[in-house]
């Protein structure tokens, strides 16, 4: 159980909590098909876990031997403002090293939060990891 907030004002305490059991987890992992490297995000991408996506997008920009990055977010099951963030950080430095990004699996809040911001034109976006391979 995390606890939230803890507050007292006259005469009664309110404790705010939610019960989530493990704490979420979220991983970023990396591989090729064919020669695209393909950067996979599970799990919910919130300021808590925002810099390990950010260490496994690092460690790809460096060993990078193709033109193209797909980042397959099919697994991600929440991600908020902060997550947003990394993606758009993603793809500034993908604009400054010519590298095209490609998002793959955009579902859920994500795709919401996108819509919502006016982002999904900002992005190249397929439905699957095999249509963004195939253009790849």
């Amino acid at each position: 159980m995390r606890k939230l907030q803890s507050w007292e004002g006259q005469g009664r305490k309110l404790d705010t909590s939610i019960e989530d059991g493990p704490e979420s987890a979220f991983t970023a992992t990396s591989g090729l098909h064919g020669t695209t490297l393909v950067v996979r995000a599970s799990g919910e991408l919130d300021y808590c876990h925002t810099s390990v996506l950010r260490a496994e997008l690092s460690r790809a920009w460096e060993g990078l031997r193709s033109p193209t990055l797909i980042l397959d977010l099919s697994a991600l099951t929440f991600c908020d403002s902060s997550g947003i963030g990394e993606l758009l950080q993603a793809r500034h430095h993908g604009l400054e090293e010519g590298v095209r990004l490609i998002l793959t699996g955009v579902q859920g809040n994500l795709a919401r939060r996108l819509n919502l911001a006016g982002l999904t034109q900002v992005f190249e976006v397929f439905p699957s990891l095999t249509e963004a391979l195939e253009v790849a």
